[in-house]
């Protein structure tokens, strides 16, 4: 014969359970959440099938499908990369760099960017693939220009409480094709800064199926965005 779980008991199971939903939901909302890289677009910062985690708090706390967040939170700084919400395209998110601000004057050329008239690559000699920007502070990170580049653009003015993002890779190759490769973005946008990559798997490719545990790429794991 069966002995019935007391209700009490069962009462108990469901409230944890409850509790702890509850919990991971909100941490997931307000305070860290996992996001897996799809594209090339911020080639060499992110590699196709890295998965980062990304702060949800610096921006301003919002509810989910809030396009207004609950609190105030600071402007994004440049070189900071962040996820965003591309105008107009709903729930859909992305992931850029932040290179200009409000009232900033922006351009490119040949793949390069101009700000306020000062191209930001940090002794790059000639036609090197890949090399470094750097901001006005000092802050400095990783770009390549594979070929083509991207079309020129500009000079165009950050309007008022927006932000200029683009991504890494400035190049027209087809991995990035369907991702814009530079948006202005309202700040009401911007969704979460990238803080550090915690795992990171080498897609598998057609007709090509390795191990997973082969496919781990364990030297881009627990490295800082």
């Amino acid at each position: 014969m069966k002995r019935r779980m007391p209700r009490s008991l069962l009462r108990d199971y469901g409230l944890t359970v409850t509790l702890a939903v509850g919990i991971a939901l909100l941490i997931r909302f307000f305070v860290i959440e996992a996001y897996r890289i799809p594209s090339g677009s911020m080639r060499p910062t992110l590699e196709p099938g890295d998965v980062i985690f990304v702060t949800k708090y610096p921006f301003g706390l919002r509810l989910p499908g809030a396009t207004e967040p609950l609190t105030r939170g600071r402007v994004p700084r440049i070189g900071e990369v962040v996820v965003y919400a591309p105008p107009g395209e709903g729930t859909t998110e992305s992931i850029k760099r932040v290179a200009a601000r409000s009232g900033d004057r922006v351009e490119l050329k040949g793949g390069r960017l101009r700000v306020n008239g000062k191209e930001l690559s940090a002794g790059v000699p000639g036609q090197k693939p890949c090399g470094a920007e750097a901001a006005p502070d000092g802050t400095s990170w990783n770009v390549c220009w594979d070929t083509p580049p991207l079309e020129n653009t500009g000079p165009l003015v950050v309007p008022e409480g927006q932000v200029f993002l683009i991504g890494d890779a400035r190049s027209q190759n087809t991995e990035n094709r369907g991702n814009p490769a530079w948006a202005m973005v309202p700040l009401s946008g911007i969704r979460g800064q990238a803080a550090w990559i915690w795992l990171s798997l080498q897609p598998t490719q057609p007709g090509n199926s390795l191990p997973l545990f082969s496919r781990i790429r364990f030297e881009r794991m627990f490295r800082r965005i």
